[in-house]
Formats: C-alpha cells, structure tokens, sequence
C-alpha cells in the first residue's frame, strides 16, 4: 500500500511539473514582463493552482538542486541554453533534469514495487542506466537545438550582410541597415537583430549590444562581423566597404565549407555501400548459384 502511493506520489509530481513547465517554457524576459505587474501584489485566491502552489515549489527545487551542482557546470548550461535561444529558463531546464533523472526513474521503481514485481539486481541497473540517460537527455537536447540555430544563424548571414551593406551605401544609417535586414529577414538571425535594436531603442549603447549578441549566439563569423563595426566605427573608414569584404569573406567560407562536405560524402558513403548495397548484391549474384549447388549436390 505504501509503495503504491509513493508511486502514485511519484507520478503526479512527474505529470504536474511537465505540464507546468511546458505552459511555463516562455522566454526569461517575457516571465519577468508578465511578472512586472504582480510582483508588488499578494497572489490572488483565483490563481491557477500551478501558479499559487507548483511554480513557488519548482522554483523552490530548482534553487537547491542549482546549488547542489558546480558553478561551471550551470554556467555553461546557462550559456547553450542562450545559445539555444533561451526555449525555457535555467530554473525550468534544471528541474526538467531533475524529472527525468530522478522522479521518472523512482516512479517507475515504486510503479513495479507495488505491482508486486521483484526488485532485482536487473532491474536495479536498469533504474540506474534510465536515470543516467535521463540526466543526459535534456543536455544533448539543448546542444542540439543551439547547433541547428547556429547554423540557421551562419547560412543567413550573407544574405543580411549584402542587405546591411546596400542600405549602408544607399545612405542609411547603421541601425536603419540592421532593422531593414530585421524586417526582411526570417528566423534567428532576424530575431537577434530584432532584439538588439530593442535594447538600443531602450538607451543601451550600440556597441554593447551588437557584443552582447555576437557573444549570445557564439557564431565566429558574426563575432567577426561585430568586431569590424566597432573598429570602423572608431577609426572613421567607410562602413559599406568593411561590410563589403566582410559579405564577400563569409561566402567564400560559405563555399569552402560547402566543398569540405561534398569531400566527405564518398568516405560516408562507404558504411551503407558495405552494409547494405554489397550483401544485397551478393545475395542477388551469388544466392541461385547456391541453390543450382545445393540441388545438385542433393540430387547425387
């Protein structure tokens, strides 16, 4: 009886804190945008329950199960997760480490517990390698996810950087250049320039914002973009023709890399040659010799 609530406990901890997290997956700007207007007020008796009770104890979780971890090793989590394009906050990604590593692996040990299955050395290790796999989960998940955005980010840039650079020699400013490629443009890159412009609309100094977003994405070339700015913005040369070369450098690193890949294709190519077109040919060539084999030597 005991086990089977424990399992039950288990369960429901695991179904409520993933719902939560996925209505709760917003931006950490856009939580403490939705924040700004309740902070200051006692929470209402109408609250969602997963707002009056699940959020202050996920957050509550989260908090010590942060502190129980190596600063580097949140720090660097913190940083694909930006890199990522913040899907969730480090609170919520931590406690979704925590439910797949700890609560889905024990709700399902106390699950067979109380089903009256017996707990073996088996089932044990079993527990252990879910656990493990759960915990790496959500890391490879992100790394993932910040990966395929880079290069989103990467194979947009040409195209911003011969945007940026006809704005510029068209008589536009700088920050007119990068919201004409912001409203043109589709996907992260647009994004990033939407939300830098933002942050300059709001008193920051350019030259923060355009490192901050080369740091927060953590693509070279947009760092080496960023970098050419400031320094032509320094020492007074023509930006159009900084941005010129730096369009016509990124395409042919674009077309280097393009060429690398298409030269790795045979030695990928050889893995299914071996695996599969080769002992289907075999078998295809070879299989009614065999059988005129067998045959005759049944018939002697």
């Amino acid at each position: 009886m005991i086990l089977a609530l424990l399992a039950a406990l288990f369960l429901f901890v695991f179904i409520v804190s993933t719902f939560v997290l996925i209505v709760n997956s917003g931006s950490p700007a856009e939580a403490r945008l939705s924040r700004l207007g309740t902070s200051s007020r006692p929470m209402r008796g109408d609250a969602p329950f997963s707002e009056r009770v699940m959020l202050p104890v996920l957050d509550g979780l989260a908090h010590f199960f942060i502190q129980l971890l190596p600063h580097s090793f949140v720090a660097r989590a913190t940083r694909q997760l930006v890199a990522a394009g913040q899907p969730m906050t480090p609170q919520a990604f931590f406690v979704l480490v925590l439910i797949t590593s700890f609560f889905f692996p024990a709700g399902l040990l106390a699950l067979l517990a109380s089903a009256g299955a017996s707990i073996s050395f088996a089932t044990i290790m079993v527990t252990i390698i879910i656990a493990f796999m759960g915990f790496l989960a959500p890391f490879v998940w992100v790394r993932l996810k910040a990966g395929s955005r880079r290069s989103a980010i990467w194979k947009r840039l040409p195209d911003a950087f011969d945007l940026i650079t006809v704005s510029v020699e068209a008589g536009l400013g700088l920050d007119a250049a990068l919201r004409q490629v912001a409203e043109k443009l589709r996907g992260p890159l647009a994004e990033e320039l939407g939300q830098t412009l933002r942050e300059v609309g709001m008193g920051r100094p350019r030259r923060e914002a355009l490192e901050e977003m080369a740091e927060r994405t953590d693509v070279r070339e947009l760092q080496t973009f960023v970098n050419a700015v400031i320094q032509a913005e320094q020492l007074g040369t023509s930006l159009g023709r900084v941005l010129r070369a730096q369009a016509m450098t990124l395409r042919v690193r674009r077309r280097q890399r393009a060429q690398e890949v298409a030269r790795r294709a045979p030695v990928k190519l050889v893995f299914p040659l071996v695996i599969f077109i080769m002992p289907t040919f075999f078998i295809i060539t070879l299989g009614p010799v065999f059988v005129h084999l067998v045959g005759y030597l049944h018939s002697r």
